[in-house]
């Protein structure tokens, strides 16, 4: 099969899986409420952000693997994959009992994090349940980098896909039947385990060369690249953590659990979107890292415009149509009660338009491997974050919090990616990356606008009508604004080119 033909049917495939997840989400949190109340939602939402912080303990060692995995996997060295995959399951051996070091002392200021609760069930028994999801989720996982590099994330999505919708099944069946978060949760760890080991068997059996138990180690120039990828993915990954996880813990810190029920309602559409969107791009990174094997500046300055011309025109209709629907939405998932004021809406929604667009350019960074030399970026851009996201929460409440995080994101589109990534890969200015970044918020911003003129009318209305013409106005103005602006452009002929040929064939 060919590269082209494995990234059409992995990005179908994920984009399908991960529509169907966010739709299950939504009923699996009505039920939770429902069932459980807001105190039980607040805490899954604050425990879910804590737990995700641990993932920091792995320190991107995936992602260097599979980088250094691309050249073994299209030459078929299956003596260096399997020292690759080797390392990589030592790793995470480690990495296991790190987490597992980290976690104990966390529990220790929950009563500190959640403050007073009236829930029955014991908040330290919760905790060690997320924990112990968090370590399950290692158990075999380093196996699926060698899909992963093959082209082949279809495989291990499909297999997730099947056991996440028999997982949220359970889920709810705990709760309406037996009204038991406890095994509620008890069940979301097996949904860990069970599809990394269903996918463990299907890679026993088509890559047979992996049951190969005399592996030798994996060479010292390799392994030595690693870990200077290493050190600067874990810089990545401590500044990931606190710019988007502890979003969670200042709300509750400043704000409260009250406020942090609202914003875990926003943050799981926000949230489900963006790993739609952005999944397509993080299996576009493999492809590009395929690419990267025999190409130049010029090339990939050409496939960096296409990419980022389509990641503006899905990042930009999304945001646009989320800021439209998001209240009409709310309210008929889960009641007026639940609802953020406009202003909270629109910094949210610019917050993950910002966010998205730092997809395209990072599908090349990471396919190229560049983590060391910008490692010290995001510990500046999660400083920044933090200490900005406090002050303006206690001056404009919950929207403070998200301002915060767009203003600490200036670093990364002004300096890091214009001087790591665009100059050296694809001979850019940083006039012309830092230009179109700006001309792009620009009519993001001016859709917004528009777009808020048209559906002021319509709050009036009930739900369903105000949701379906509000989407409606909001993903036909954005087109009509994207076309006039953009139909002619050399990218828009491109996918046009690519559509006519589709149809023809």
């Amino acid at each position: 099969m060919k590269r082209t033909q494995k990234s059409f049917i992995n990005v179908m495939t994920s984009f399908l899986t991960n529509a169907v997840f966010l739709i299950t989400a939504f009923v699996v949190q009505k039920t939770l409420i429902a069932t459980k109340g807001a105190e039980y939602n607040s805490i899954n939402g604050l425990f879910s952000s804590i737990i995700s912080m641990m993932s920091l303990a792995d320190l991107g060692i995936g992602t260097a693997i599979i980088y250094h995995m691309y050249r073994p996997v299209a030459e078929r060295d299956e003596e260096k994959i399997n020292s690759l995959l080797m390392f990589y399951k030592r790793c995470y051996l480690v990495i296991s009992g790190v987490v597992l070091l980290i976690g104990i002392p966390v529990g220790l200021l929950l009563p500190r994090l959640v403050g007073d609760t009236q829930i029955p069930d014991s908040i330290y028994l919760i905790y060690a349940l997320f924990l112990a999801d968090c370590i399950s989720s290692y158990f075999l996982a380093y196996k699926k980098s060698l899909l992963y590099a093959d082209l082949k994330n279809y495989i291990p999505d499909a297999i997730y896909f099947v056991t996440y919708v028999i997982q949220n099944a359970l889920q709810i069946g705990a709760l309406l039947f037996c009204n038991s978060y406890i095994l509620f949760l008890i069940i979301k760890t097996l949904g860990k385990i069970i599809p990394n080991l269903l996918t463990s068997l299907y890679i026993r059996q088509k890559y047979p060369f992996t049951k190969e138990k005399n592996v030798k180690p994996v060479e010292k120039e390799v392994r030595q690249d690693i870990i200077v990828k290493v050190k600067g993915l874990f810089c990545h990954k401590i500044g990931k953590m606190l710019v988007t996880g502890s979003d969670s813990i200042v709300i509750t810190g400043v704000l409260g659990l009250q406020v942090m029920n609202l914003y875990t309602n926003y943050y799981l559409v926000i949230s489900g979107v963006r790993a739609l969107l952005v999944r397509i791009f993080e299996i576009l990174t493999n492809s590009v890292g395929n690419f990267l094997l025999d190409s130049n500046p010029e090339k990939n300055r050409d496939i960096y415009r296409k990419i980022d011309f389509i990641n503006f025109w899905c990042f930009g209709c999304v945001t646009v149509g989320m800021y439209a629907v998001m209240q009409p939405l709310i309210v008929l998932w889960l009641g007026e009660e639940f609802l953020f004021d406009k202003n909270v809406l629109f910094v949210l929604t610019v917050s993950f338009y910002l966010d998205g667009m730092r997809a395209s350019v990072n599908t090349f960074k990471e396919a190229a491997g560049i983590f060391h030399e910008d490692r010290r970026i995001p510990l500046l851009e999660a400083g920044i974050n933090l200490v900005v996201s406090i002050v303006l929460a206690k001056l404009m409440g919950a929207a403070g919090v998200f301002l915060g995080t767009i203003i600490s994101m200036g670093i990364v589109y002004l300096y890091s990616y214009p001087k790591y990534v665009c100059k050296p890969l694809f001979d850019m200015s940083y006039g012309q990356y830092v230009g179109k970044t700006v001309e792009h918020l620009l009519v993001l911003l001016g859709s917004l606008g528009m777009t808020e003129l048209c559906i002021r009318p319509m709050v009036g209305w009930s739900s369903i009508p105000n949701l379906l013409a509000s989407g409606t106005v909001a993903v036909i103005l954005f087109h009509a604004i994207f076309f006039l602006l953009y139909g002619r452009s050399e990218e828009m002929k491109y996918y046009w080119m690519l559509v006519k040929n589709k149809v023809r064939e």
